[in-house]
């Protein structure tokens, strides 16, 4: 079984945070289960799992902008 993963350096955050996306997208636009192959193991998200998902891809894409060099997107809090 191929796997969205396939071919990707799982310890390289900007190559597996657009690979995510992908997994965030086709829950989205409704499908119920993805699964895929990280490696030997076997990952399967659910709609449940959208907040973690987005959570893990914020993390890597702040991870990818450390390595490029870039300073990460910072969130502000305003009051008023």
């Amino acid at each position: 079984m191929s796997s969205i993963f396939d071919g990707i350096d799982m310890s390289d955050p900007c190559a597996v945070y657009p690979k995510l996306e992908q997994v965030l997208d086709r829950l989205l636009t409704g499908e119920m289960v993805v699964r895929a192959r990280v490696g030997e193991d076997e990952r399967q998200w659910q709609q449940s799992n959208i907040p973690e998902l987005r959570r893990r891809i914020r993390e890597l894409q702040m991870a990818c902008a450390r390595k490029r060099g870039a300073r990460p997107a910072r969130r502000a809090i305003t009051f008023g």
